[in-house]
């Protein structure tokens, strides 16, 4: 065999040895898979793939069921809220509103109103008739300086040729107060103390509305005499029946006296041998400054 000849048959020797190896790394390839299955972390990965499809699957079906249930109960609930007798075809031609919605007559909406929020903000001009109000006492000493005690007050509310319905006070006082209104006490102050006022809505007697206030002093300061400033501010908005509307403010119209008799939360009580009080300062005055603080609302109280 001359060195051509040696050539082509190793050449070919070669390609047959390649085309062998080839099979055999297909058929190597073709019993990986059984291996595999072998392998527990194959099974693991295999595992977790169909736990997260079940996964998915589960997620929609009850997004689909939560979106029917809503869908559901709105339909109920519509159709409960439409009145049971159906209108006539003249109303429901003219007008499609008017079919699904129950005629209101002046009776029906007076005899049931609406429920009444629970939480009201003060109203503005309360406040400003507060930050406007004097600071009052008995006699100009409370100013620089009192002993500590307990005080009485009493307003009486106007009249009006309608009856009165509700009022909102707002008040504070300089140590504590106790708030009454025709001998039921309707409120108390603040824990912060005198620089948070206190806001109360009361139902008020048709014709006859008296206020009343035990008002404490104590030695805050810690004064080598134990006296200490003392002082009431207070501004009560009267509502009446035909929706007129007043403000009445701490001033010298105000009864005040020390001891505080028996009874003198009471309408009835004769409080005519009472001092007037003292206006001291306005609001923003003296030594409380403007560090009254307005609280944000306050409660309705039911009839």
């Amino acid at each position: 065999m001359d060195k051509t000849q040696y050539s082509d048959s190793e050449r070919s020797i070669g390609s047959s040895s390649q085309v062998w190896n080839t099979h055999l790394l297909t058929v190597d390839r073709s019993k990986e898979l059984p291996k595999l299955r072998q392998n527990p972390a194959f099974w693991r990965r295999k595992r977790r793939n169909i736990i997260i499809i079940i996964l998915v699957i589960t997620a929609l079906v009850a997004g689909i069921v939560a979106g029917v249930t809503i869908a559901v109960s709105k339909k109920h609930h519509t159709s409960q809220s439409l009145p049971s007798s159906a209108p006539s075809s003249a109303n429901s031609s003219s007008s499609p509103i008017s079919s699904v919605l129950p005629s209101i007559s002046p009776s029906s909406s007076s005899s049931a109103p609406g429920p009444i929020p629970s939480r009201q903000p003060v109203p503005a001009t309360l406040a400003a008739a507060f930050q406007s109000s004097f600071w009052i006492w008995q006699g100009a000493q409370a100013l620089t300086g009192v002993q500590s005690g307990d005080w009485a007050f009493r307003k009486t509310l106007p009249t009006s040729t309608a009856p009165a319905r509700e009022a909102v006070a707002l008040l504070t006082a300089d140590n504590s107060f106790q708030l009454y209104h025709n001998d039921q006490l309707v409120a108390e102050s603040s824990p912060l103390g005198w620089e948070m006022a206190t806001a109360v809505h009361v139902n008020l007697d048709p014709s006859s509305n008296v206020f009343a206030i035990q008002a404490h002093n104590f030695n805050a300061d810690a004064d080598p005499n134990g006296n200490s400033s003392a002082g009431l501010l207070a501004s009560i908005q009267i509502s009446y029946a035909d929706g007129a509307t007043a403000i009445i403010s701490s001033d010298n119209t105000w009864r005040v006296t020390q001891p505080i008799p028996d009874g003198f939360q009471s309408p009835s009580f004769n409080d005519t041998q009472w001092q007037f009080a003292t206006t001291l300062v306005k609001y923003g005055f003296g030594p409380w400054g403007t560090q009254v603080t307005i609280p944000l609302g306050y409660n309705i109280t039911a009839r």
